[in-house]
């Protein structure tokens, strides 16, 4: 860019590191006559989020990323564009996913593009300008997708992040923020009475299944993604504990977590890169697991009503709380993201949380 008129489209000031009492970072600048106010480099392709970090680096971090936001704006990041000029379908074929994200949000998105990019092309909205998409537009692409309720909400989150990250740069406003989500009724996964019956009917059953059971029940990994893709490398030379990357746990953060020694026993390690269920580098299928347990179930003399794969996780859980009654070691364990959803976590498991004699008392 260059001369008046390109200077007077691209006009910044330089990025100012700010802080509030609570110890987290922004970064503010004025835009185009408009100020910015960002605390990560997500809108900027840049892996970089201060507030996710201890109170001891994070300002060092929050001052390196206010110099690569300056350079952004230096090499032209935010420069205005005519909006009327950009496809919708365009602009959603070009979005791309920050590298930092989790394979399975990586490939959530991926597919909410391709599905959106489908829908603008069966409707005949090829022309639909971006500046244009409506939150009428996205109400009709939800409901084309006959979702439940839990799909719905998590499509919804989806197509918004995709559009932040198109319309954000133009100063266009997500239309996706007009609409709410809906209200979802909380999936009870009863737990066992007795876990170790239901183990010994799986193992009968099926060995595989049996495995991703005392997985799920003892080291309380999701089965179907973190399990079912588990490799021997994933395991520490001592078979002490498992080690999964952020990219392969729902949180997006590192996790090790404890092996029992009575699993570790039944595991016989095979290559470092090789599945432990499949003996090759390619795991099972996604359905694997939930297509035995659906078999299972329907020869089982011992589960209940609303009682599912899930269950051991939710076992373990309660176990782990009543032992401990400690959240903050309840959140390490499941590998939750942060301390609210542990919580929620025990309430829709029905825990009491509350004695009697926590209530208040009264005179006789």
């Amino acid at each position: 860019m260059c001369g008046t008129k390109c200077a007077q489209m691209h006009s910044f000031s330089i990025p100012v590191l700010q802080h509030n009492k609570q110890g987290r970072f922004f970064i503010s600048f004025q835009l185009n006559g408009k100020r910015h106010r960002y605390s990560s480099g997500r809108a900027f392709d840049l892996d970089v989020d201060p507030n996710r970090l201890p109170l001891s680096i994070r300002k060092a971090a929050a001052e390196d990323l206010c110099y690569l936001i300056h350079g952004k704006l230096r090499e032209g990041w935010g420069a205005e564009v005519d909006k009327d000029q950009i496809r919708a379908l365009d602009a959603v074929r070009s979005f791309t996913v920050d590298p930092a994200f989790t394979t399975m949000y990586t490939k959530a998105l991926q597919l909410t593009q391709r599905r959106f990019v489908d829908f603008l092309q069966r409707r005949g909205l090829q022309a639909l300008k971006l500046s244009d998409v409506k939150d009428s537009h996205l109400r009709s692409f939800l409901v084309s997708l006959d979702l439940s309720v839990s799909s719905y909400n998590h499509e919804l989150k989806h197509i918004a992040s995709i559009l932040s990250k198109l319309m954000a740069p133009l100063g266009l406003s997500n239309p996706a923020g007009l609409i709410k989500k809906k209200k979802e009724k909380p999936s009870l996964h009863k737990p066992f009475d007795d876990v170790q019956a239901v183990l010994a009917e799986i193992r009968e059953y099926n060995e595989n299944l049996w495995l991703c059971c005392l997985l799920t029940y003892g080291c309380l990994l999701r089965p179907h993604q973190e399990i079912r893709q588990l490799t021997w490398g994933d395991f520490s030379e001592d078979m002490s504990f498992v080690s999964l990357s952020g990219r392969r746990n729902k949180s997006g953060r590192n996790r090790i977590v404890p092996l029992n020694p009575q699993i570790a026993v039944h595991l016989l390690r095979g290559g470092h890169t090789d599945n432990i269920f499949t003996g090759c580098e390619t795991p099972y299928n996604p359905d694997y697991f939930k297509t035995l347990w659906g078999k299972y179930r329907k020869r089982s003399k011992l589960l209940q009503p609303n009682q599912t794969l899930y269950s051991f996780r939710h076992t373990g859980a309660i176990e782990i709380y009543k032992r401990t009654g400690s959240l903050t070691v309840l959140q390490q364990a499941m590998g939750h993201a942060s301390l609210a959803v542990s919580l929620g976590y025990l309430r829709n498991l029905e825990v009491p949380m509350l004695k009697v004699e926590d209530m208040p008392m009264f005179e006789s």
